[in-house]
């Protein structure tokens, strides 16, 4: 039994718009089976032997393909789809042509019928199936055209313009959705890969890695020790880490006695401030490196350049590397 259930659910593994697709299947199928069953016990509806015959075949076309759809799984689903609709189009369209044919020209019956039609599209549509949509359209734009001109009613011709341009408009709107969506999912898809190979070159989860980016651009101090982020790291990842800092720290460390040795006026923030300016830092970017506001950096570097004895149109920046 263990083994049934695990190869089924192997064989239904879905994207999300099957999801969607399977809803509308079931919700569609059960309506219709219920809808056309009620016909056939003559609940409404005209009790016409043709007209019992198309609701009967409806009913047969929706029950099989719930039964194809519960033995073949949902990733048939795709295949069932189209197949049904194209199937329920032309039957219903033949029962159109058959109450025309015998001059039923009821208009609540026809725009029924009609509307049964224009369903068959918009579910087509709404499952992302742009071809389905366009064969059914055609089938029932012919079939509304014929019975325009069988029975040459004002009726039929007011239907054939209304629904005819529903019909056409749902199906062009569906085919330019469903190109923006493709176009979206190849970018989803690229995403993807893009984050699938960052992960895979670190070695690390998406967990893991979200993290270490969290640890690494936090602005306040006290965040950079949170335990929790810490926790979700890897043993291997945390030592590498450690050892990136203190070798990080070190080379900081020489360079920071390096410019003492050459400025020891100095304070330590007004030394870091220099090494930064040195490399060609912004004063944005010396901000954000130090941890501290643009307006402080920027007075750290007026008192660096008065202990300098700088003038006011002396580069810093200059005037350190004059001094190295």
């Amino acid at each position: 039994m263990n083994n049934r259930l695990h190869n089924y659910f192997d064989r239904t593994r879905l994207e999300r718009i099957d999801y969607f697709r399977q809803l509308i299947f079931l919700a569609f199928t059960s309506l219709s089976i219920v809808l056309f069953g009620l016909h056939l016990v003559g609940s409404y509806g005209l009790a016409i032997k043709s007209a019992l015959a198309c609701s009967a075949c409806y009913v047969l076309a929706a029950a099989v393909a719930l039964i194809v759809y519960l033995f073949q799984g949902p990733k048939k689903l795709k295949h069932i789809l189209p197949v049904l609709l194209v199937t329920l189009m032309i039957i219903q369209s033949v029962r159109l042509l058959i109450l025309a044919s015998m001059g039923q020209h009821n208009a609540m019956l026809t725009t029924v019928n009609i509307t049964a039609c224009f369903i068959l599209v918009l579910v087509a549509c709404l499952c992302l199936l742009p071809r389905t949509a366009l064969v059914c359209t055609s089938i029932s734009v012919v079939a509304m055209a014929l019975c325009c001109r069988v029975t040459g009613s004002q009726l039929y011709s007011q239907l054939f313009i209304i629904f005819g341009m529903s019909n056409v408009s749902a199906t062009v709107f569906i085919f330019v959705a469903n190109k923006l969506l493709i176009e979206q999912q190849m970018e989803l898809d690229d995403y993807a890969h893009t984050i699938d190979q960052v992960l895979h070159v670190f070695n690390m989860s998406k967990t893991e890695l979200l993290a270490l980016l969290k640890l690494a651009k936090a602005k306040d101090a006290d965040a950079v020790y949170d335990r929790k982020l810490m926790e979700q790291l890897d043993p291997k990842t945390l030592r590498n880490i450690i050892k990136v800092a203190n070798h990080i720290e070190h080379l900081q460390a020489s360079r920071r006695k390096d410019m003492h040795e050459r400025f020891p006026m100095l304070s330590p923030v007004e030394l870091d401030v220099c090494r930064l300016v040195e490399q060609g830092r912004t004063l944005r970017d010396i901000s954000n490196i130090l941890g501290k506001s643009v307006s402080n950096v920027s007075t750290v570097r007026g008192n660096i350049r008065k202990k300098l004895g700088l003038a006011q149109d002396d580069d810093l920046r200059s005037a350190l590397l004059d001094n190295k």
